[in-house]
């Protein structure tokens, strides 16, 4: 098994939370809105594991042309999907979760911290923030790369269904970005607020509800399945879902 253990110097994280709080005063917006109705349901993908009692599903980020591709920044985010159509309460611990690459190594997934801090060293971050800031670029054309995929569905489709939740309840914020020219370090807050804002967190998915989050995994792994593990009460289950291309 192979796992990629990265660190960030706490001096540059207390850096990077502070810029978030000096985000968050900022005006942002809500992300583009892609037609992606059929992501609502992870049953209707292809590679889905469908039960009696919940429907799991896996979907590739795409990057939508504007903002940082964050292939090109070394990662590659997987979009996990958990629909609960039993009267349990499933959990999915991330830190459990695999993703399977190349001749079936496994990897474990980034911590936001060491996706950001993979992100952040690449030549991809650099240009991206000095087209934002050198630019003057603002608005959609800022970031939202990862709210895009997600935004999309729950404004358009999981807001509206019964225990429908984001993350941490979040809501669409994540993937802000500023109304206004940003400068570089505002950039930098605004990419770790939407890696942390949309990654998957371990919080019991209700009874009719429907759970999206990403795991963070090196884009060299070829990562083409995830493996999964499902704690329901006393019940623990594995599920092999192969990742998906999102449908447009």
């Amino acid at each position: 098994m192979k796992r990629t253990t990265l660190s960030m110097p706490v001096g540059r994280l207390a850096t990077a939370l502070a810029l978030c709080f000096l985000l968050a005063s900022c005006a942002v917006y809500t992300p583009p809105n892609p037609q992606i109705s059929n992501v609502v349901n992870p049953a209707a993908l292809p590679g889905a594991a469908r039960t009696a009692d919940w429907d799991i599903g896996a979907v590739r980020y795409q990057w939508q042309g504007r903002g940082l591709n964050y292939y090109n920044a070394g990662l590659f985010p997987v979009l996990l999907l958990v629909s609960n159509h039993s009267g349990r309460y499933p959990v999915i611990y991330a830190q459990e979760c695999r993703g399977i690459g190349v001749g079936g190594a496994e990897y474990a997934p980034y911590s936001v911290d060491q996706a950001a801090e993979l992100v952040f060293a690449s030549t991809a971050y650099q240009k991206s923030a000095e087209a934002a800031v050198v630019g003057g670029l603002t608005g959609a054309a800022v970031g939202a790369g990862l709210g895009a995929l997600i935004g999309s569905g729950f404004n358009h489709g999981w807001g509206a269904g019964p225990g429908a939740l984001i993350g941490a309840g979040a809501g669409a914020l994540g993937g802000a970005a500023l109304s206004q020219q940003p400068s570089m370090d505002q950039y930098r807050a605004s990419l770790y607020q939407e890696m942390g804002t949309y990654a998957w967190r371990p919080s019991p998915v209700p009874p009719g509800g429907l759970m999206p989050g990403y795991l963070y995994f090196p884009v060299s792994a070829g990562v083409h399945s995830l493996r999964v593990i499902v704690h329901a009460e006393n019940q623990v289950q594995t599920f092999i879902i192969p990742v998906d291309m999102p449908v447009w």
